[in-house]
């Protein structure tokens, strides 16, 4: 498919219930109500289907279509991802009433218990980005806790990092956010992003944090994602997590190694003076090209690794065997 645009984008239902309501496929569960979100691009393509046990759910339903959308539209013009052929695209969301509260995720079908007008905004979105993290973001699988797929977790922190973003640029209306305020999504960031990233680009990779299959090792690969994302953006993160080739932390590691060097030149955009930054190869393979006053100093115990000194914000570097 076509990039998508928002003005590309339908949504269809009604408040009133289905002459026929919806069975889902997993509680046996009836749905009267349902909305249906559609992308117009050449083809008329079912992305969405929310539906709704009690009709005051109907309008978080509709909500629930926009944002899931929002993040679609992320996913697939940044990382280059797409729903599932398997499911003919189409991800069906249950909004339930019963159960404990809590969210999970299985095939193409994502389900939200214990659910009602009271739950805050911010957890609406909190859930939403973590389920369809689990959707649409290749996984990473193997931790013991906080849970064995990291992906939920990793989708959860990208997508709420990149709505706001498209808020601050005029892109996206702070409606998106389900009711929740910019406020409480920066508050969110500097608790559950922030933390990581400035970790990462202060210490670099943690070969002992990372061989670990518990918080440690999952929080490590959170880390390195998400500050992937930030130092070399968005286009390099999706193309590692697409040639990964498999599941293991490593396979994301040789992923990410092997999407920096199909650039020939590498701009960073970097977090803090001086940071860790991830050059495969290390200072062999890559001579700096501006600024010209950047100190890069490697770690003779982690060869990939290089310590930057910079005065600017941006590096770049282009690989030896280049023009």
């Amino acid at each position: 498919m076509q990039a998508p645009h928002a003005s590309a984008f339908r949504i269809e239902g009604s408040p009133n219930p289905l002459p026929t309501p919806i069975t889902d496929p997993i509680h046996k569960a009836v749905f009267p109500y349902r909305v249906q979100g559609y992308w117009e691009g050449g083809e008329s393509v079912l992305l969405f289907e929310v539906h709704a046990q009690r009709q005051p759910l109907y309008a978080y339903a509709e909500r629930a279509c926009r944002l899931l959308f929002a993040c679609y539209r992320l996913a697939h013009t940044r990382l280059g991802l797409e729903h599932s052929l398997r499911y003919g695209r189409t991800l069906r969301v249950f909004l339930m009433t019963e159960g404990k509260p809590g969210a999970e995720q299985q095939r193409n079908l994502l389900y939200l218990y214990d659910l009602h007008e009271r739950v805050p905004p911010r957890e609406w979105v909190r859930e939403l980005t973590h389920e369809y993290g689990h959707w649409i973001i290749p996984p990473i699988n193997s931790f013991v806790e906080p849970e064995a797929w990291a992906n939920g977790d990793l989708g959860e922190r990208w997508f709420i990092l990149h709505l706001l973003e498209a808020i601050r640029r005029g892109e996206l209306e702070p409606a998106i956010l389900m009711g929740a305020s910019v406020e409480e999504i920066e508050a969110y960031l500097k608790r559950a992003y922030t933390p990581l990233v400035e970790r990462m680009a202060r210490e670099g990779l943690n070969p002992a944090r990372w061989r670990s299959r518990q918080r440690a090792g999952y929080e490590e690969y959170l880390a390195l994602a998400l500050y992937a994302d930030r130092l070399y953006g968005s286009e390099r993160l999706g193309r590692a997590m697409r040639i990964a080739g498999g599941v293991e932390p490593d396979d994301f590691l040789n992923g990410l190694r092997e999407s920096l060097l199909e650039r020939e030149t590498l701009t960073l955009n970097l977090p803090a003076n001086p940071c860790w930054v991830l050059l495969p190869k290390g200072l062999k393979a890559w001579r700096l090209v501006a600024p010209s006053d950047a100190r890069l100093t490697p770690d003779p115990k982690r060869p990939d690794w290089v310590r930057v000194q910079a005065p600017a914000r941006t590096l770049t570097v282009r690989q030896r065997n280049g023009l």
